[in-house]
């Protein structure tokens, strides 16, 4: 009977391109565009496989030596997997500020009750919110963010070299900060939406109080929605190139850039 050692099956490249695997993998399928519910399971498996192929050389000075019992092989492993999920999720949750935005102005242009089927999320949302995030996912591509995210990834082995150990207090805290920050920033981008909606409710109040026969909020719901409309036309532009420079900024400061 022959008996191997798991350094032996695990030795040079394949052990190396494990490590690598897990970390870009578990990235991917959370990488905004490519984790996306209407990407196909096998494609994102295919250029996770891909780009690891191609990195596995440039990072192979930086992989830990092969474990002599499956214990630390397993302790390795999961290293990777969840740094590589914890930072896909603050893609994510960076990519959401998009989102944000669509809400409020749904909600503020009376079209929060217009679901339509939301691709990045695969559940129905708000008219506003999935052409936002639509948007969002497009300027990624067209832009060349998604080749600055691929880079990025490359540069976390730097903020997270392998076989180091799991801060789980300051990834919590990062995490923590992430949310607030998205929201912040989507909340504030539709800052024009949020006073022009406060102004026109309160001008409809007090017209509703000096003619109370009158039901102006049924009478102003067309204009509302059509002046929201011309609102997003008008605004569209300047927000998502705001968006982009935070996205980039943001991304940017969590490498160390």
């Amino acid at each position: 009977m022959i008996s191997l050692h798991l350094d032996q099956l695990l030795s040079g490249h394949v052990f190396a391109f494990l490590l690598v695997f897990c970390r870009i993998g578990a990235v991917v399928t959370l990488m905004p565009g490519l984790g996306e519910t209407y990407v196909s399971p096998r494609l994102r498996m295919m250029l996770a496989l891909s780009f690891s192929f191609l990195v596995v050389g440039p990072l192979m000075p930086l992989m830990p030596a092969p474990p002599e019992a499956v214990s630390d092989l397993v302790k390795l492993l999961g290293y990777e997997i969840i740094t590589g999920i914890f930072f896909g999720s603050i893609l994510r949750l960076i990519m959401s500020a998009a989102e944000t935005v669509g809400a409020v102005v749904a909600l503020q242009t009376g079209l929060s009750n217009a679901t339509v089927l939301n691709p990045a999320q695969a559940t129905q949302s708000p008219l506003a919110a999935a052409f936002y995030s639509l948007i969002a996912v497009t300027l990624v591509f067209v832009s060349g963010l998604d080749h600055f995210l691929l880079r990025t990834v490359i540069m976390t082995y730097k903020v997270f070299p392998p076989g180091g150990s799991l801060a789980t207090g300051d990834m919590a805290q990062t995490f923590a900060h992430a949310v607030g920050q998205s929201f912040l920033v989507g909340v504030s981008l539709a800052a024009p939406f949020i006073i022009i909606g406060l102004l026109m409710f309160v001008a409809l109040g007090i017209m509703q109080r000096l003619m109370p026969q009158v039901q102006l909020f049924l009478v102003m719901l067309p204009l509302q929605i059509w002046g929201g409309l011309t609102v997003m036309g008008i605004t569209v532009a300047g927000i998502m190139a705001v968006w982009m420079r935070y996205f980039d900024e943001t991304v940017g400061s969590y490498i160390g850039r």
